[in-house]
């Protein structure tokens, strides 16, 4: 399933709330985890899936995702993941490697396989300290989420 760019942008940029209450995001600091939230647009029949993951192998990758429609990635930070290279095709930075933060957005014919820097992004507000749970605020925030709620780091 693809969705035309326009309609992409319109989904990420929807103002988006935890469909379940939601007093806190645990957030485990050094253990392998997954997550999934349900978020719901605001004033629209739209639910979005965010998901978060630490793996298993090197703890220090971490993943945050919103997914529409239950498939489509429309952003995707990665931290200390694999490093891998944008397509050669690629709107942007065509087949360049990308290592350390970088962010996945959804392209027209590329879905989620196109990498920006953060500092590419200028509605993306890079965090100043650079924890893990300032990047979930940040791509919380970069995803409409309203409001953040509290993260607590865990053991």
């Amino acid at each position: 399933m693809s969705l035309p760019q326009i309609e992409a942008d319109l989904l990420l940029k929807m103002p988006k709330t935890f469909g379940e209450k939601i007093d806190v995001i645990d957030f485990p600091r050094v253990q392998a985890f997954q997550a999934e939230h349900t978020l719901e647009g605001v004033g629209s029949r739209e639910q979005f899936i965010l998901d978060l993951e630490r793996g298993n192998l090197k703890r220090a990758r971490l993943k945050f995702q919103t997914r529409a429609r239950k498939i489509i990635i429309l952003a995707r930070i990665d931290i200390e993941g694999r490093p891998h290279r944008n397509p050669p095709d690629a709107p942007h930075r065509p087949n360049e490697r990308f290592t350390g933060v970088h962010i996945h957005l959804y392209r027209e014919g590329f879905a989620d396989r196109v990498a920006f820097l953060p500092a590419d992004i200028p509605s993306f507000a890079e965090p100043t300290d650079g924890s893990e749970v300032s990047w979930l605020v940040a791509f919380l925030r970069f995803c409409n989420v309203q409001p953040v709620p509290p993260i607590q780091e865990g053991i």
